[in-house]
């Protein structure tokens, strides 16, 4: 029903402001209205979301070591904290997790992309054998992309080798 709603305002904002827009002569112009008018709906939509009211919230960080995608007996301990957390802050309401995988700053763009993704799929997977549903579950990769610690040192390294879970309940 919300999503209804949200979609019925965009579509009239979209029509008010098509309604309202000049004529324009020369296609340059009628490129520079077009992106316009885009971009001010965007922004509405996103006026809307956030009266709908979500709450979200990061979780435990799981580490891994290196080069390595699988859970280590502490790395369990944190997603099994995790999935409580879930079920209890959920409780019924419509929710959405989703597991981000990162890497340490060596390597190649790409080795680190597919590692990122495996430490996110192996956190997910774990999940879902927690009984968390793997509908509400998604991942993203952002391989060396997103560093919390910057110096090239073995300790930094090692917090960049994480897999971070994003709560956002609707």
């Amino acid at each position: 029903m919300k999503n209804l709603l949200k979609v019925t305002l965009v579509i009239a904002l979209a029509a008010g402001l098509t309604a309202c827009k000049k004529n324009v002569k020369d296609d340059a112009n009628a490129d520079m209205m077009t992106g316009t008018t885009t971009e001010m709906v965007l922004q509405e939509t996103t006026v809307v979301e956030e009266e709908v009211e979500t709450v979200q919230a990061s979780l435990g960080v799981v580490h891994f070591a290196l080069d390595k995608y699988n859970l280590s007996a502490e790395a369990r301990k944190i997603v099994e904290a995790n999935a409580k957390a879930i079920k209890a802050q959920a409780a019924g309401a419509p929710y959405t997790v989703v597991v981000e995988g990162n890497c340490d700053s060596r390597g190649t763009i790409a080795y680190n992309i597919a590692l990122g993704e495996k430490r996110a799929n192996e956190v997910k997977a774990y999940y879902v054998r927690l009984g968390i549903p793997a509908a509400n579950i998604s991942t993203v990769s952002y391989g060396k992309e997103k560093p919390i610690c910057y110096e090239n040192t073995q300790s930094c390294w090692a917090k960049n080798r994480r897999a971070d879970t994003i709560l956002t309940i609707n």
